[in-house]
């Protein structure tokens, strides 16, 4: 595909996503000197209400996705929005939220890098009687959660069901007769891959897949290391018949697949990457997953109905978004057609009609409970529904 929509790893230990790629979860960690957000802009709808969204750039595949599902919800509900983009570190996204405090808004929905982010976000946020969401984010650190979920002006969150994808990437390679893996598992050391290696491990065990070998992602991002690994498995295991990766993004999916060119070797990955179509065709990609971007439009859709006066929930929420998985190059060019390079087809899918489900106002049935199930709903079945195909 032209350009990858969802991203994986973080800045650094996790910014390898952020940066770079394409899967569900983004940033948890800073590694750079910014001291500023690089873009702020406001979407004045006429509305009486206002939201800021402090997220991490608005051109990357990610980004660009959120930054137009986001403004599209927007405008169908008349809610004014303030975007404070391009924060890389824990400091910027805090000033970031106070500048949104400051100038008046009425919630906040924010990707926080850390878990220390989303408790200072909390504590300035409860002071000033502001709702705020997270999303592509739960809270890890226990001690953390219960001080943030006590906040009566924290609505909920929204992130990635990483094991459920996870364990399925498995076994959709399983089915297509994928029995002997070699295992790129992402870095120990971030909270939320550990869902991700649990439904590695889990699916390997369930649908009677081998790992002959493993390794670990690079912190940083090199594709080098990557395949210096798979190189290695090949050599030492004949019998080898997939790479099972828990990231693709900063070209590791791409230099992957050229090494798996003239073997055997089917790579199954848990990133939308450049070229996927051209993979499936030759026969080097067996499975990807990604397509997190809708994540934001639910968070965005609860801080919303907080601050129009018809909450979802009397607590906070919590809800997991479904990855999109990709079995062939079909499917990549439909998915490219409504998520890839011209967004102008978003609201293809995403109608007004649709977009004002969300709002209590005009759906009573509209809860915690209720929202969830529309958020499983997603998958390219329902996209190829929303069409008419």
């Amino acid at each position: 595909m032209k350009k990858a929509l969802l991203l994986v790893l973080a800045l650094s230990v996790m910014a390898v996503s952020m940066l770079g790629g394409c899967s569900g979860t983004a940033p948890a960690s800073s590694q750079t000197t910014e001291n500023a957000a690089e873009d702020v802009e406001n979407l004045d709808n006429g509305g009486d209400k206002t939201i800021g969204v402090v997220f991490y750039s608005k051109t990357d595949a990610l980004g660009s996705v959120v930054y137009a599902l986001v403004n599209e919800a927007a405008k169908a509900w008349g809610v004014n929005v303030k975007w404070e983009i391009g924060g890389l570190d824990n400091d910027t996204q805090l000033n970031s939220v106070q500048n949104l405090i400051s100038g008046g808004v009425d919630g906040i929905v924010i990707i926080p890098l850390a878990d220390t982010v989303t408790q200072k976000t909390s504590e300035m946020c409860e002071k000033a009687g502001v709702y705020f969401s997270l999303c592509f984010r739960d809270i890890i650190d226990d001690t953390i959660r219960q001080q943030v979920t006590a906040n009566p002006y924290f609505v909920g969150m929204t992130f990635e069901a990483d094991y459920d994808a996870a364990k399925e990437m498995v076994k959709i390679a399983a089915d297509a007769g994928h029995k002997n893996a070699g295992v790129g598992y992402n870095s120990p050391t971030v909270p939320f891959e550990k869902q991700v290696t649990a439904g590695f491990n889990d699916g390997m065990e369930a649908y009677g897949v081998n790992k002959m070998a493993e390794y670990t992602v690079s912190d940083t991002g090199d594709a080098n290391v990557t395949i210096s690994n798979i190189e290695n498995f090949l050599d030492a295991y004949p019998d080898m018949d997939m790479i099972l990766s828990g990231a693709g993004s900063q070209g590791m999916a791409e230099a992957t697949v050229q090494l798996l060119a003239n073997t055997c070797v089917k790579l199954v990955t848990r990133d939308f990457f450049t070229g996927m179509e051209d993979a499936f065709n030759n026969g080097t990609l067996a499975v990807a997953c990604g397509g997190m971007a809708p994540d934001a439009l639910y968070s965005f859709a609860m801080c919303y109905n907080a601050v129009a006066g018809t909450p979802l929930s009397d607590s906070y929420i919590c809800c997991q978004q479904k990855y999109i998985f990709l079995t062939s190059a079909e499917e990549c060019k439909t998915f490219e057609t409504y998520f890839g390079s011209d967004l102008s087809h978003v609201g293809d899918i995403y109608t007004e009609e649709y977009l004002n489900t969300l709002v209590k106002a005009n759906n009573e049935s509209l809860n915690a409970e209720t929202l969830q199930q529309i958020m499983d709903e997603y998958s390219m079945e329902w996209i190829l529904k929303q069409k008419g195909v």
